[in-house]
């Protein structure tokens, strides 16, 4: 097959990651892959990965915020991309780069059948009601010239055909996918990784993985952290001075700030902890909790997207509301306070049945949907 991927930004997230293992895995097969992607902007750190065997093409238009010149501009060159280009599949993720792509590729008039990845909708209770008025109606016209809508969690579908997007046919759920054998191998790493950083073996370790951007949690979590814990925080963006200056004032000594971590630096990162928080306001299925447990590491997660898919509250983690940072704090304070509690989370994530979450699993997975409607 000649497939294409349509993505706004090739940087260090959950989206991209899907997107580039699906790319790469599919070129493994033997298929004729592109990849298109927006220029990366305000000094995101790019996703560093071979990208060997794939087609790769930048689209200055392609960009994360609203604009009207540039989603102009991107609805354009794609529709002129795609009727010079000939594909089967034109396989289009994340909003932004699937509404316009989806709209692109089917007035392009291509004979490529239609795919779309939602890896978290951009619609929720905590924008304004006008955005996501907006949001809803572009996914309801993407979702008329869709072939199929792949999801990376049963969640997903729920909210979009809650709201009215497409109908239930078209939705496929295909769990993200990771390297598991990274993360299960990485279980020995815990005193090796815990020397690099500088954490004593006794100490109480929680982990958070997250861009510090709003909405993903890192205030939270900060505040939330009991005084008898430290954080690893692992993550760079705008808001990282600040949260730097109230570790300072607030939690003096108790939070490491990694910064960026390259992806093959994140399982060895995550054995250094005794569970890992996630307080991230929207998500489609967030991939470290799935990697977390892959590794035996509990998880503390809000209820954001399909976190009660993995996360079995009381078994392997505990979920929480999404936004309650009191509920955060008391569930970090009981775990800090109760080693017995702890260690039987960690028995129940080192039982947890990850299988589904593997590259492998994410790949087979998007060529059976696409089989079923070419």
């Amino acid at each position: 097959m000649k497939i294409c991927h349509v993505i706004t930004r090739l940087i260090q997230g959950g989206a991209q990651e899907n997107t580039v293992y699906t790319a790469l895995g599919q070129a493994k097969l033997g298929h004729e892959v592109t990849l298109l992607h927006g220029p990366e902007l305000n000094g995101e750190s790019r996703f560093l990965a071979d990208l060997s065997g794939l087609k790769e093409e930048t689209l200055p238009g392609l960009r994360r915020a609203l604009s009207p010149y540039w989603d102009i501009k991107a609805y354009y060159d794609l529709k002129k991309y795609f009727r010079e280009n000939s594909f089967d599949v034109i396989h289009t993720h994340s909003s932004k780069a699937g509404i316009i792509g989806r709209l692109a590729a089917a007035e392009a008039k291509t004979k490529a059948k239609i795919v779309h990845t939602i890896h978290g909708l951009a619609f929720d209770e905590f924008q304004s009601a006008l955005k996501n008025k907006i949001f809803i109606a572009a996914e309801k016209k993407a979702a008329r010239v869709s072939d199929a809508i792949i999801t990376v969690c049963d969640a997903m579908a729920d909210q979009a055909l809650q709201a009215g997007i497409g109908k239930k046919e078209l939705y496929h759920t295909v769990r993200s996918g990771s390297d598991l054998a990274a993360f299960q191998n990485a279980k020995g790493l815990r005193s090796e990784s815990r020397r690099k950083l500088g954490v004593a073996p006794k100490e109480l370790l929680f982990v958070a993985v997250t861009r510090l951007f709003p909405r993903k949690g890192a205030p939270e979590i900060l505040r939330a952290l009991p005084e008898n814990a430290k954080l690893l925080l692992i993550g760079g963006g705008p808001l990282q001075e600040e949260l730097q200056d109230a570790a300072e004032k607030e939690r003096k000594g108790k939070v490491i700030f990694y910064g960026q971590a390259a992806p093959g630096e994140i399982p060895e990162l995550l054995a250094a902890g005794d569970a890992l928080v996630h307080a991230s306001f929207r998500e489609g299925l967030a991939r470290v909790l799935i990697q977390a447990l892959a590794e035996g590491i509990p998880v503390v997660s809000s209820r954001a997207g399909g976190a009660a898919e993995a996360v079995i509250d009381g078994v392997n983690g505990f979920l929480f509301p999404i936004g309650d940072e009191q509920a955060l704090k008391t569930l970090l304070e009981r775990l800090a306070n109760d080693p017995a509690l702890l260690a039987k989370l960690k028995e129940g994530a080192l039982k947890s049945d990850v299988s589904d979450y593997s590259i492998g699993s994410m790949v087979s997975g998007t060529m059976e949907v696409y089989k079923k409607i070419m």
